[in-house]
């Protein structure tokens, strides 16, 4: 079980990055810049440690259904099951997308709008494929996929921009152009934390059922848990737009150092809300 929760947990950390990494791209217009960053590299490899983590997935969920042994993890009657299955389309799909992000070795130069346009379409299935399996099956099905795919979306934009931003508060580029770009991003994070957390409200909401079973389930208290983790994350981002950002921005000396700590902060604290999430997705129900 617990292998089941660190590969999900992995798969979710490396597949937002990849997908966040391309949003970020598709934001920053400075094209000649992010290369210098290893953007690009840090979508390729991202996507192919979650393509790994993917597959990794598909014989411990058919061990799972047999007992938690090696012998059912790779029964070939058991792996049909889960290939034919709402785990085997969510596979698909994310395969299929995590491959289209690498339209972005082509999004600089001559090819760039073909190779930004494959990627932004892998984004969009590798989102998909997170509505295929878990509690966004139930009823009203389409209204919780469409609110965990806003969420995601928001959070691929954030987490994906962790590492570009902490290389980017380093002065691997220009400093005018690194604080024109943490700028941006924090007007375009304005927007998208306010739509994942708008997000996140209706889903747990629809999940939950009210306040009173977050403390009643064990799901509502791991997710309990989960949004103590948000809050602390949201506040440092609030330190990092309103004081750190301004200060690198201004010149200051030790704000690259301090932003940079910040952001490895949250970095942190991002890798243990997916840890906790992928606990709550593996072990719990919101009906259990």
């Amino acid at each position: 079980m617990l292998l089941m929760v660190l590969a999900a947990a992995g798969f979710y950390a490396s597949s937002l990055v990849a997908t966040g990494g391309v949003l970020f791209r598709l934001t920053s217009p400075e094209e000649q810049d992010w290369d210098r960053i290893g953007l690009r590299l840090l979508v390729v490899a991202s996507a192919w440690l979650a393509v790994g983590l993917l597959w990794l997935q598909w014989p411990l969920q058919a061990g799972f259904l047999g007992g938690a042994t090696l012998a059912a993890a790779l029964d070939p009657v058991l792996l049909g099951i889960v290939f034919e299955s709402a785990q085997g389309s969510r596979m698909i799909l994310a395969a299929s997308g995590l491959f289209l992000l690498h339209g972005i070795l082509i999004g600089w130069g001559r090819w760039r709008y073909l190779g930004l346009g494959l990627s932004a379409v892998g984004v969009i299935l590798v989102l998909l494929a997170f509505t295929q399996v878990g509690h966004t099956k139930d009823e009203p099905r389409w209204l919780l996929a469409m609110l965990l795919f806003v969420h995601l979306a928001a959070v691929a934009f954030w987490v994906g921009a962790l590492i570009p931003l902490y290389r980017l508060a380093g002065k691997a580029i220009p400093a005018a152009v690194a604080a024109r770009a943490l700028a941006r991003f924090g007007k375009i994070a304005s927007v998208t934390v306010g739509l994942l957390v708008a997000a996140a409200v209706g889903l747990s909401w629809l999940l939950v059922g009210g306040v009173a079973p977050l403390f009643e389930s064990v799901y509502g208290q791991t997710l309990l848990i989960k949004i103590t983790l948000v809050l602390f994350l949201l506040a440092i981002a609030a330190l990092n737009k309103w004081r750190l950002v301004p200060a690198f921005e201004r010149g200051d000396p030790s704000a690259s150092r301090r932003l940079r700590g910040s952001l490895l902060i949250e970095g942190l604290l991002v890798l243990l809300i997916l840890f906790v999430t992928a606990l709550m997705t593996t072990t719990t129900s919101p009906n259990g």
